[in-house]
């Protein structure tokens, strides 16, 4: 525990890292004085948060840097690194879906990614939702024959795959079935397709469309109408679209030191294609140094940087992250606040959302406030993982795991964990299980816990929660159970509920948290259900894996025709072993079949 300033700290640039005693990094800042902005943590009037820090940590480490661009770097450099647990850990994890095509290759493919690197490809969107992306390949597919698949395209396979049979191929993967010039001419009409280039496509889309109809060709007509409609639809229409080009991001800050609401809007040539939320509470930094911290660590780790950055307001070290993200981007970055026209116009959006964002959030964790004082936390409960068990199909259970953090789910968090040691009908096995490795794992990563962990189910659910992260080391987090049928709260091991009305402010929030732990494990359930129903009877062969199974549809299209084929045909798709495996499993089925005759 830290009860006074090191005497020996300088009063220059640099950076000061709070340390606990296993020499773990706890907290990272920066200051002009190093000294003068040290001894502010030793204040007989500070927060709870700087009293806990204190608290926690045994040393004190500081670096003097040259000037304030060095501390900037090496503070946000030193975050990078080690993610101390009292930092405002800020990370935008957005990627945006891109077509790309890669017209150095021979035969290119229409490929889905998130990532554009610097490769000399063409790269097509954002697109947002990302289903955009995904309709759009099938539709060069579909239409234009371009190929989509992860497969090389050297024309080396042995067949084309059924697509092909379909119509819905060229396959340029098979020798034979098409030249590099007619191959080209498909993708360069995709080209057209893809860049909205739709007049000259459109006509000559229209005249195939007429021509099938006249031969009656009834189907290749209606195809030609989809992909009419496609082409006309690709552009969607924005509601908010500004006279702009390339990527610009608008931030919107709302609140004072201790809580801020961040609110973005993305905008790629000049449609908004993204909005974003960010909280915070407890933070110890003026707004000033709140901006400069949380638009380095929105892009610090991100493989996107924006043309231009619009913020609500101008503050102190602009410059400092525009240097930053200037370096990283590899051209001029430019931070300004709008002071009119339609930039400013979007602003004052992000800022309205910002202060009702910030106004619902007060609200939401005003609700647990009586549940906090009777379990004796002495912080907000501002974030809770919910767990409910599942089955499948009468197989192991499954656990599932959503977060609410201070008025929102945070669905990129959400888990699901699939049982080793549990057993069908074990809820207290899954719930121990499930528990023991998610406190583990936050443990491990040195992240922060929950400060409750709800439970769908009762007192003796409960216990069992409580016990795997108390195993864990995790001892601060309280844990709940909610029966469903009684919707009452308990306690581990309590055989009485705790005494809230069942559709009070309290009751509603943890039923909606509940619930929604429940929507998500019944939408596992399906998935799984659907996985299960088109997997290959292949994988049920005992030696035969999820390769080897993939090698032998490729080969063969259809697990009937695997069935069919004789010895040596089969060793000439996977080899002695296995097709050895696979003739006695096929001589089994045929016994297993005669003895029911």
């Amino acid at each position: 525990m830290l009860s006074k300033l090191p005497p020996d700290v300088p009063q220059f640039f640099g950076c000061y890292i709070f340390k606990d005693a296993e020499k773990k990094p706890l907290y990272v800042g920066k200051a002009k004085n190093l000294r003068a902005r040290l001894k502010s943590y030793f204040l007989t009037n500070v927060s709870e948060k700087i009293k806990s820090l204190r608290r926690e940590a045994e040393e004190i480490e500081f670096i003097a840097t040259n000037n304030e661009w060095e501390a900037f770097l090496l503070e946000n450099n030193l975050i990078k690194q080690f993610h101390p647990k009292y930092n405002v850990l800020l990370r935008d994890d957005k990627t945006y879906p891109f077509i790309k095509i890669n017209l150095k290759k021979s035969f290119p493919k229409a490929e889905f990614t998130r990532r554009m690197i610097k490769d000399n490809a063409l790269y097509f969107g954002p697109f947002v939702p990302s289903s955009y992306a995904k309709k759009n390949l099938k539709i060069i597919q579909e239409f234009f024959g371009v190929a989509t698949c992860k497969d090389p395209l050297d024309q080396t396979r042995a067949r084309p795959c059924i697509l092909f049979e379909m119509g819905k191929c060229l396959a340029p993967c098979a020798k034979g079935k098409i030249s590099k010039e007619n191959y080209r001419k498909r993708v360069e009409e995709a080209l057209l397709f893809l860049e909205g280039k739709n007049e000259e496509l459109l006509k000559t889309l229209q005249e195939r469309m007429k021509e099938a109809a006249e031969n009656q060709e009834y189907e290749i007509a209606a195809n030609y109408r989809d992909l009419i409609s496609a082409a006309q639809s690709l552009k969607l229409r924005q509601s908010m679209v500004i006279q702009s080009s390339g990527h610009i991001d608008f931030y919107a800050l709302w609140g004072n030191k201790g809580s801020y609401s961040l609110e973005s809007f993305t905008l790629f040539e000049g449609k908004v294609v993204d909005k974003k939320s960010f909280s915070f509470e407890d933070v110890e930094l003026e707004e000033s140094e709140f901006w400069q911290t949380a638009l380095a660590q929105i892009y610090i780790n991100s493989e996107i940087i924006p043309d231009e950055i619009c913020v609500s307001s101008d503050f102190d070290g602009i410059e400092l992250v525009s240097k930053l993200l200037s370096e990283k981007k590899g051209k001029k970055v430019k931070i300004s606040s709008p002071k009119s026209g339609k930039k400013l116009s979007l602003i004052k959006t992000l800022l309205k959302n910002a202060e009702l964002s910030l106004s619902f959030e007060t609200k939401e964790s005003a609700k647990l406030e009586p549940l906090r004082e009777i379990l004796g936390l002495k912080n907000p409960i501002k974030r809770i993982e919910c767990f409910d068990v599942s089955h499948f199909q009468g197989e192991a259970p499954y656990v599932s795991l959503v977060v609410w953090e201070e008025g929102k789910f945070l669905k990129k968090e959400y888990r699901t964990f699939s049982l080793k040691e549990a057993k069908g009908g074990d809820d207290y096995g899954a719930i121990k299980e499930a528990l023991f490795r998610r406190g583990r794992r936050i443990v491990e990563e040195g992240k922060a816990l929950p400060n409750l962990i709800l439970i769908d189910g009762g007192a003796n659910q409960a216990q069992s929660a409580k016990e795997a992260f108390e195993l864990c080391g995790a001892k601060e987090t309280a844990v709940l159970g909610l029966a469903k049928k009684e919707e009452k709260l308990f306690l581990p091991k309590s055989s009485q509920p705790l005494d809230f009305e069942k559709n009070s402010p309290l009751m509603l929030l943890l039923r909606k948290i509940r619930d929604e732990a429940h929507r998500f494990a019944i939408k596992t359930s399906k998935k799984r259900i659907e996985k299960n129903r088109l997997s290959s009877p292949l994988l049920s062969i005992e030696g035969i894996g999820e390769a080897t199974a993939k090698k032998l549809l490729k080969y063969f299209l259809s697990t009937e025709n695997v069935l069919k084929a004789d010895k040596e045909t089969l060793e000439k798709a996977v080899g002695k072993r296995s097709a050895k495996i696979i003739l006695k499993w096929k001589e089994k089925k045929e016994i297993s079949r005669g003895e029911k005759k």
